[in-house]
């Protein structure tokens, strides 16, 4: 991955996340951590409220508990960033998080940075930090909470009131969510929550990318209610397994071609050792229950030299198709143009964006049209 719009994207984002997970015996960890808060701290000139970094560490009970530090000057101005960042080397266990903030909702001069926000469970255990780079209407977030358990500010109360942060109401969003389907697992919950904050906020633009952490697992949104999509989030390494993964709004060093980028709407779920997991938030679905895509079977599956993706368009709007590899990188950017309803299909000769023939192997073709993804499973076989 290659990028040639930085100073775009420092134009038009809201803050800045990074985060990490990783096993207990990774011995480059700190070299990159380094590296990576460096380049954070850089991008705390353009985003001035302040700086925020928060790690678990192991108690004596053998849990895992967060540890938050916050200061209220940009990260560049403030020494006590690299001081931090040296603490949570020598601290952190398994799993970190840090946010720049450039703030647009609540309270945004004269207070350290909220970010990460820590957020527990009432109804399960979960103890979670949580990062968000956006905007997202307050009022519709207070509603939407109000709407599932009206008592649920009440025992979680916003850490911000009655001057609404947005973020912090989004964080406890998430953890209602979790609270009121304590037997699904936290990647539903996830879904759950964002399906239903999409279908409230209606036409209202919106910026949901969040990075979170339970110390375990770590999970990262790319979710962007607008066009042209300005605001990004990457994993990194390019790899199919690792022994660590750090997601961030940004690449934060000059290895570019090993960030990957998450497609919007998409949810990433990332535990050392196992392939990263991309879940699109939207799935097509017919009233049966069965996938709304059965007729539509890329051909011939498995393929040689190209095969035929057939597709189809409900309602008139943006088409995009992109094929993605095994990893979940991002291969080739098929289509991405305006539709009317119909049937539709599409050619690819198995070759990536620069024209170079890719190896044989798994891809995952994402159909998105409007609010709604469909993913379609191909094999390259020469």
């Amino acid at each position: 991955v290659t990028i040639s719009c930085r100073e775009h994207l420092d134009q038009y984002h809201e803050c800045r996340f990074w985060g990490i997970i990783f096993s207990g015996n990774t011995p480059i960890i700190s070299d990159i951590i380094t590296s990576h808060l460096d380049s954070l701290c850089k991008l705390g000139a353009n985003n001035p409220d302040g700086w925020g970094i928060a790690y678990f560490i192991e108690s004596q009970s053998d849990t895992i508990l967060p540890v938050i530090r916050r200061g209220e000057p940009s990260a560049p101005l403030d020494p006590r960033y690299s001081e931090v960042t040296r603490e949570l080397i020598r601290n952190v266990t398994h799993s970190a998080v840090a946010h720049v903030r450039r703030g647009s909702s609540g309270p945004t001069g004269g207070i350290p940075d909220p970010h990460p926000f820590r957020r527990q469970c009432i109804r399960r255990k979960f103890d979670m930090l949580f990062a968000h780079n956006g905007n997202i209407n307050v009022d519709i977030l207070v509603r939407l909470i109000s709407d599932i358990n009206p008592f649920y500010l009440e025992q979680n109360p916003p850490d911000y009131s009655p001057n609404y942060l947005d973020s912090d109401l989004f964080a406890i969003l998430m953890v209602e969510v979790l609270d009121m389907n304590p037997d699904l697992p936290v990647e539903e919950c996830i879904k759950m929550a964002i399906v239903k904050l999409d279908s409230m906020l209606e036409t209202s633009t919106a910026q949901l990318n969040f990075v979170m952490s339970s110390g375990n697992t770590l999970w990262a949104l790319n979710f962007t209610k607008s066009e042209p999509k300005a605001i990004t989030v990457y994993y990194y390494p390019d790899s199919l397994v690792s022994d660590f993964w750090i997601v961030a709004s940004q690449p934060l060093d000059t290895s570019t071609q090993e960030w990957v980028e998450i497609p919007n709407r998409t949810l990433a779920c990332f535990r050392p050792g196992d392939p990263v997991h991309l879940i699109p938030i939207y799935q097509k679905f017919d009233q049966t229950g069965k996938d709304a895509t059965r007729n539509f079977i890329p051909q011939p599956n498995p393929f040689n030299k190209s095969v035929n993706i057939n597709y189809n368009v409900p309602q008139p709007g943006i088409v995009k198709i992109n094929i993605y590899d095994e990893s979940g990188r991002l291969v080739r950017r098929l289509l991405h143009e305006f539709k009317v309803s119909g049937e539709y299909s599409v050619v690819w000769d198995g070759v990536d964006d620069n024209q170079n023939p890719l190896t044989n192997g798994i891809y995952f073709c994402h159909i998105q049209n409007e609010n709604e993804v469909t993913v379609l499973k191909t094999i390259l076989s020469h």
